[in-house]
């Protein structure tokens, strides 16, 4: 009786980040991964919001679903979806030449390539940005859940994303152990 599995047993994951001792790094945890997207995620809506409430898209957007045409809305929609990755990039681009966000130096959180290499600014923005804002296009909501997804891989036990996955990087935490 002692072989079988109880259900009601807790998960067994490995909650602390692994550490590599060689290189005295450690995983960011995915807690602090989330403070440090919704900072950085706050910032651009300070950024985009009132600039989109100025150009009228809230507006167009309104009056374009009312007459049912929804390939217009769509199309702004790409259109904002650029100007919010332009300017995502725009504010953080000193941060993305030594692999941070503002949101991540913050936290003392750091991107470098999987191998302990230091990830590149294009390297970023092209194998990293790029590819989780064109999957968030997908329409009839696809593209939210599929992001969604990416998130929650945060949780397993490496501590990785899917878009980590595709750009070969790590969310490395800077903070001295203990901290």
């Amino acid at each position: 009786m002692s072989d079988s599995i109880n259900p009601y047993a807790p998960p067994q994951v490995d909650i602390l980040p692994p550490v590599d001792p060689s290189k005295n790094e450690r995983l960011a945890t995915p807690w602090r991964r989330l403070g440090a997207s919704m900072l950085d995620t706050l910032i651009l809506l300070a950024i985009n919001l009132p600039l989109m409430w100025i150009t009228g898209y809230f507006t167009r957007v309104y009056q374009l679903a009312a007459q049912g045409n929804a390939s217009a809305v769509g199309l702004e929609q790409v259109v904002w979806s650029a100007v919010g990755l332009a300017i995502m990039v725009m504010v953080n681009w000193n941060h993305l030449a030594v692999g941070e966000t503002i949101g991540k130096r913050a936290l003392g959180l750091r991107i470098v390539r999987k191998n302990g290499e230091a990830a590149g600014r294009n390297h970023i923005i092209l194998r990293r940005m790029l590819p989780l804002q064109i999957v968030a296009l997908f329409p009839y909501n696809v593209g939210t859940v599929l992001v969604l997804i990416d998130s929650l891989f945060v949780f397993r036990s490496a501590h990785n994303t899917l878009h980590d996955d595709i750009a070969d990087t790590k969310v490395v935490d800077l903070r001295p152990v203990g901290a």
